[in-house]
């Protein structure tokens, strides 16, 4: 294989932003969307030069076409399941959006499936591909921190809409958006608190394997909604492996991407850790010293995980090799958000 064939199912606003990703790469091509939308359709056909015969209405077609490689599931939370399974039976390898399924038991299924079906499955979490998540996993494997101790991480993005009334201007959550449906999969831990859960599983497994019957969530806190599902919600992941990780997110503060690692010897800061700016700093201190690690970011993140993922089934992966991730990552992963979107407070 000397080039790899995408389709798109779903193109809604990462669908752009991911499709805008290929732009920079050799190695994979943008080849067929698929929406139930002819608006985005011709939208799409027309900003990435897409042709005729590769643009779908029905998704199984697109699925079903012989010339596409792998599929990005762009969808609704709530529909990933479905279409997961649709691409497996067709033999396609995947890529779907975080967070990739919305409970365990949905997981479980999907992991029976591939192996079943020796399907390469992946998560779409743009971030762990990116080099400030290298440069900052490399310096804890070199003791630059000493031993872990424990992390805090947060995602914090304001998302309320402004509303006027008699001329006063007020923000307050738009129950038409999907983040505040629960039945699409929405709230703040699955849209945003998937991101920390994520990082943190990464850096404990650095200290040592996770074992998901040692895992324990404390000091648990969600603020609901009206629609029924968390604006903000805050926990500690205790890892049962000697380190914890204070995770939490949010639709209704100020953005706040900040994680902190911390070592017996030191700390590692990371400003804007889900999209790094274009010159990133890596803020490190220890007994020692205080140093600031530089690196240059490409503009579109997104080109990162889509290159890497595009290499490995090139080479015929089929089980998804660092940093994808891999169906037992997402098993722990959604583990943790289900169980926190359960807890009983």
């Amino acid at each position: 294989m000397k080039n790899v064939n995408w389709g798109i199912i779903g193109l809604g606003n990462i669908a752009s932003t991911v499709a805008d990703a290929f732009q920079s790469l050799q190695n994979c091509k943008l080849k067929a969307i698929g929406s139930k939308s002819e608006e985005k359709i011709s939208h799409f056909k027309s900003k990435y030069a897409i042709e005729d015969e590769y643009c779908f209405n029905n998704y199984k077609d697109l699925i079903n076409c012989p010339e596409i490689d792998v599929i990005y599931i762009a969808l609704p939370n709530n529909l990933h399941h479905e279409w997961i399974v649709e691409c497996i039976n067709a033999n396609k390898n995947i890529l779907v959006e975080k967070p990739a399924l919305m409970n365990v038991n949905q997981v479980l299924d999907i992991k029976k499936k591939i192996n079943e079906n020796n399907v390469y499955f992946s998560e779409a979490f743009m971030f762990k591909f990116c080099p400030h998540i290298k440069a900052v996993t490399d310096e804890i494997k070199r003791g630059s921190i000493g031993e872990l101790l424990n992390m805090s991480s947060d995602f914090s993005i304001k998302t309320y809409k402004s509303f006027k009334i008699f001329g006063f201007s007020f923000r307050k959550p738009d129950f038409q958006d999907r983040k505040y449906n629960q039945a699409l999969g929405g709230g703040s831990i699955l849209d945003l608190g998937c991101y920390p859960v994520s990082f943190s599983t990464l850096v404990a497994s650095l200290k040592k394997q996770i074992s998901l019957d040692k895992l324990k969530l404390t000091n648990v806190k969600k603020n609901i909604c009206e629609s029924n599902v968390e604006i903000s919600a805050s926990c500690r992941i205790e890892f049962g492996n000697d380190f914890f990780s204070d995770v939490s997110c949010s639709f209704e503060n100020n953005s706040n991407q900040k994680t902190t690692i911390f070592g017996t010897h030191g700390k590692i800061i990371l400003e804007n850790t889900w999209k790094p700016n274009k010159t990133y700093k890596i803020n490190l201190e220890n007994n020692n010293e205080k140093k600031v690690i530089e690196l240059d970011i490409l503009d579109n993140i997104y080109s990162y995980q889509i290159k890497e993922i595009s290499n490995q089934i090139m080479q015929n992966k089929k089980k998804p090799e660092n940093p994808a991730l891999c169906i037992d990552n997402i098993l722990l992963n959604t583990s943790i958000l289900t169980n926190w979107i359960d807890y009983k407070l």
